[in-house]
């Protein structure tokens, strides 16, 4: 039995005559588990008016978004021309479609960074501030293949969200992502950085997600993942799941990569990325086994644009490096390669017909709707 119960035990059943019991409760008191949980429990007070804090500090720079899609109506055949003779047709009437997403506040003038796909095809866009204010919002610019888009709306004096470097993020640190999911406005969800850098998982086309296992459900989508500072470090953005809610594995778009495609948007409205003009593959294990390479690093070549900036390589050539970094995947290189200010110049490192040589490459302007990297 623990003594201190036993202690106050027998002052309960026998009165004060036990003296030296009672005497000897302040030293029980500081025993090394009695100061561990009170400094353990002064930590979670510490930590939980930190989560209340940060909360209180970039709720009201989220937002809801709100769009409405007009679907036009579908084109039929009429059931009554067969009575009447004619190939007549009937038109359904128009229907329109709402869908709900978040979105932060980046500049006090009503400048809101939200998802591509949240305001895709809508012919209006209603942004619902924390203080229920409401506002139409028009769109500066919207990047479908990073999933990026860039709202205006007209107010002043707004609260905003400071960008952090999401560069200096570690796989286990601690953030917060906030929005509305299912609609529920001001959502509040804690969880750590699960992973950095997810490519090729065929969400987008320029993808370099944040993992995270704070909650994010259908309508955190555009809303903020920030750090204990309450910096903006990611834009919530897809999740992995089966069931269609939170499974433990949400998805947000780097502040850094948010923040270059915003800015060339808001300065003109469209994206310009760098272009080699290659398609490549990852390199399994049986590749590198029947090409006789020494591993599986890098990846492989598999075709080449023909007046492309590349069109020196060839299929089968293996990208090993770019600029000095060793190439992991077709997604990291095509990031790299869409970071690069086209006219630039691209140092590869290419395992070439059995040996490893140097290539260099002006990198080009990415043309619409092209493949590859």
């Amino acid at each position: 039995m623990n003594k201190s119960y036993l202690k106050w035990g027998l002052v309960a059943l026998f009165g004060f005559g036990i003296g030296a019991c009672v005497q000897h409760l302040p030293l029980e008191s500081n025993s090394p588990n009695a100061v561990a949980e009170t400094t353990n429990m002064a930590q979670l007070k510490n930590l939980q008016a930190t989560y209340a804090s940060v909360a209180k500090k970039v709720l009201p720079a989220v937002v809801n978004i709100n769009t409405t899609q007009i679907i036009p109506g579908r084109v039929l055949r009429d059931p009554f021309s067969d009575f009447f003779g004619g190939g007549g047709t009937i038109r359904e009437p128009d229907r329109k479609a709402q869908s709900l997403g978040s979105g932060v506040i980046v500049n006090n003038n009503g400048t809101i960074i939200t998802n591509h796909h949240v305001i895709a095809n809508a012919s209006q866009i209603t942004v619902t501030l924390n203080d229920q204010r409401q506002f139409p919002a028009k769109v500066v610019g919207s990047d479908t293949d990073s999933d990026v888009a860039v709202l205006k709306i007209q107010a002043k004096d707004l609260p905003t969200l400071q960008w952090d470097d999401s560069d200096k993020l570690q796989v286990g640190d601690i953030v917060l992502a906030m929005g509305s999911p299912f609609g529920l406005s001001s959502t509040v969800t804690q969880g750590i950085i699960s992973a950095k850098g997810r490519h090729d998982l065929g969400i987008s086309p320029y993808e370099e997600f944040l993992q995270t296992d704070a909650a994010i459900n259908p309508g955190n989508s555009g809303g903020a993942l920030v750090d204990l500072n309450g910096n903006l470090i990611g834009i919530n953005s897809a999740i992995l799941s089966k069931t269609g809610g939170n499974q433990g594995i949400g998805l947000a778009i780097p502040s850094n990569l948010v923040r270059k495609i915003s800015d060339q948007l808001i300065a003109t409205g469209k994206v310009t990325r760098g272009w080699l003009g290659v398609v490549a593959q990852p390199i399994t294990a049986d590749i590198a086994r029947g090409m006789n390479l020494p591993n599986t690093n890098g990846v492989l070549v598999i075709g080449v644009y023909d007046n492309g900036p590349a069109a020196d390589l060839q299929p089968g050539d293996v990208l090993l490096s770019a600029n000095g970094t060793a190439i992991s995947s077709a997604g990291q290189l095509r990031n790299t390669v869409a970071d690069l200010v086209p006219g630039s110049t691209l140092t590869l490192q290419v395992w070439h017909n059995g040996k490893s040589v140097q290539r260099s490459v002006k990198v080009g302007t990415r043309p619409e709707k092209v493949q590859g990297i």
